[in-house]
């Protein structure tokens, strides 16, 4: 099914979404935890006999996707550099893609380097923990956050 045809549900921190049928307006606050993992998408059917899609949003914070080139020394190997495409991005952490992602492994320390493309095409340099690999696909969590950095990189998302 389209993405698009899902209508997405924000879970809360204490593991509660609020379902609102877009037929009748009725709403029933369910557990997330059931859902937690592989089934964020769900076909739900109200008390009107409707039915309607969600999707299951865990994120803490808000993504943008980007196509962004950088690279990384990997701190673990003696500093290894290697090229990266990254392909989202939050305040507290990014994903990318890289031909060397099979070499890495949780936990590993690395140095990225990249340039933000919106109007102050801010040069970011940044320690991150690599936190989860998927073929090529690496996702990692900021090392240190706060400060200039956030602010801008808040406004680079909302942007």
């Amino acid at each position: 099914m389209p993405e698009s045809e899902f209508s997405k549900i924000y879970v809360q921190p204490d593991n509660k979404a609020v379902l609102i049928c877009p037929f009748c307006g009725r709403w029933k606050t369910i557990s997330a935890d059931p859902f937690r993992g592989d089934k964020h998408k769900l076909i739900v059917k109200c008390y009107c006999k409707e039915k309607f899609k969600v999707f299951l949003e865990f994120r803490r914070k808000v993504r943008k996707k980007t196509f962004l080139r950088g690279t990384y020394i990997d701190q673990s190997l003696k500093g290894s550099k290697c090229d990266v495409v990254i392909l989202d991005i939050s305040v507290i952490g990014l994903a990318f893609s890289s031909l060397d992602a099979p070499t890495l492994r949780i936990d590993d320390e690395l140095s990225l380097e990249f340039a933000l493309d919106f109007e102050k095409r801010t040069d970011i340099k940044r320690d991150v923990i690599v936190r989860n690999i998927r073929q090529q696909r690496v996702g990692c969590e900021f090392e240190l956050s706060g400060g200039a950095f956030d602010i801008l990189l808040g406004q680079y998302i909302m942007s």
